[in-house]
């Protein structure tokens, strides 16, 4: 089953991004978010649950501006 990506499944350790459900970790790179480990994202977990690659990066690249713009 598809689940929607919620804002508080990340959490931010140092300059990684990591969401909790799937272990995938982003950091942000100078044009983009990279996902730097992909975890279990794409693929369906244990419970059922999958989140979409693409729509992970889209909301860790917002997280990331975000905490950009906050720290400057």
């Amino acid at each position: 089953m598809r689940m929607k990506i919620t804002t508080d499944q990340f959490e931010l350790n140092g300059e990684k991004l990591t969401h909790a459900p799937t272990g995938a970790q982003f950091w942000m790179g100078e044009r983009d978010v990279i996902l730097c480990e992909p975890g279990k994202a794409g693929r369906a977990l244990s419970s059922g649950h999958e989140y979409d690659t693409d729509e992970l990066r889209e909301a860790a690249w917002k997280i990331l501006q975000a905490e950009k713009t906050r720290c400057v």
